[in-house]
C-alpha cells in the first residue's frame, strides 16, 4: 500500500515540472502569427546585403586597347581575332602534377608540345557565353596547361605574364576593350534606339533602373530601391556575372517571379538580330566603349 501512496505524493511535483518544462521548450519553437502581412518578396535578410565593388571605376575601353596593343597583341592579334604575330607558334607548357611526380624519381617524360591556339574575341558563339569575371580571372591567373599567360597572380600550371603586374583596374579595362569586339557601331545604334523605345520606360535611359514606371518595381524588388541587382545595367557587380545568352533569354522570354509579371517577352514584338543589338547596347552601361564604336 506504500507504493501507491508515494507515487501519489510526487504526482503534483512532476506535472509541475513537465509544465515548466513546455513553457521553456514552447518559447524556443518557431511560431506563426496569423493575420500578420507575408514578408514583401525580394526583401533582404538583415546582414546579407553586402556590395563586393569589383570596378571601383567604369572601364574604358580605349585604355584598355593601349596596354592590350603593348602586351596582347602579340598572340590575339591588333584586333583580338586569334591572329597575332606568336599565335602559330604557341604551345601548351607542360608544367602539370604528373610530370611534376615523375620529375621527384628523375623520370623525364617527353612528347610533343600541343598547339595552344589565342582566343578571337569577334567569334560570337565563345563571347556570347563568356563573363567578363570568368575573363577577368583568366588574364589576372592565366589558363593552365595552355599558353594563355596570368598578368597578375598566375594559377599553378599557367604562363607568367611578366612585370609589370597588371592592376585589377587594367585587366578591366583590357578585357572590355576585347568584349567591344564582338558588335559594331552600326549594331549599338540599332540596339540604342530599341532600348529607349522599348525598355527606358522601366529601366531609365541611363540604365539605372530610373525610368518613368520605376517606382512601380521598387515597390516589388527591393534592389530597385537601392539602385542594384536584375535590371540595373549600370550595377556593374551584377553585369560581371552576367552571360550575353542569359541577358538575351530574359528578354525574349520575359520575367516572372512569385506570379508577378515584372518584364514581358519580346520574342514576339522584336527578330533575334534586335534582341542581340539590344544585349550588346547593354554592356555600354557598363564601360565606356572603343572610339571606333561611338
Amino acid at each position: 500500500m506504500s507504493g501507491p501512496e508515494v507515487v501519489r505524493g510526487r504526482s503534483p511535483w512532476r506535472a509541475l515540472v513537465i509544465a515548466t518544462v513546455a513553457v521553456v521548450a514552447s518559447g524556443c519553437q518557431p511560431y506563426l502569427r496569423v493575420g500578420n502581412p507575408a514578408r514583401p518578396a525580394y526583401e533582404p535578410l538583415p546582414g546579407f546585403v553586402i556590395r563586393m565593388n569589383f570596378m571601383p571605376r567604369k572601364p574604358n575601353a580605349d585604355l584598355g586597347k593601349r596596354i592590350f596593343d603593348a602586351r596582347c597583341a602579340v598572340c590575339h592579334g591588333p584586333e583580338g581575332r586569334g591572329n597575332g604575330p606568336m599565335a602559330r607558334t604557341l604551345t601548351a607548357p607542360e608544367k602539370n602534377l604528373y610530370t611534376d611526380f615523375l620529375r621527384i624519381f628523375r623520370i623525364q617524360p617527353k612528347r610533343e608540345p600541343l598547339p595552344s591556339r589565342p582566343a578571337n574575341f569577334s567569334n560570337l558563339d565563345q563571347m556570347r557565353l563568356n563573363t567578363p569575371f570568368s575573363m577577368f580571372e583568366t588574364i589576372a591567373r592565366g589558363r593552365p596547361h595552355t599558353a594563355m599567360p596570368g598578368f597578375q597572380h598566375p594559377a599553378y600550371g599557367a604562363n607568367d605574364g611578366g612585370l609589370p603586374r597588371l592592376s585589377d583596374q587594367q585587366i578591366w579595362d583590357v578585357l572590355f576593350w576585347e568584349w567591344s569586339r564582338t558588335t559594331t557601331r552600326e549594331r549599338l545604334r540599332l540596339g540604342r534606339r530599341i532600348y529607349e523605345q522599348q525598355c527606358a520606360a522601366c529601366h531609365g535611359m541611363a540604365g539605372d533602373g530610373k525610368g518613368p514606371r520605376a517606382a512601380e518595381f521598387e515597390e516589388l524588388v527591393w534592389t530597385w530601391a537601392r539602385g542594384v541587382g536584375p535590371g540595373i545595367f549600370t550595377d556593374r557587380d551584377w553585369m560581371a556575372y552576367r552571360k550575353p545568352v542569359e541577358l538575351y533569354q530574359r528578354i525574349a522570354e520575359g520575367v516572372e517571379r512569385r506570379g508577378l509579371s515584372l518584364m514581358p517577352a519580346y520574342r514576339d514584338r522584336l527578330t533575334p538580330n534586335e534582341i542581340w543589338a539590344v544585349v550588346e547596347y547593354l554592356w555600354t552601361f557598363v564601360y565606356t566603349p572603343p572610339k571606333d564604336l561611338r
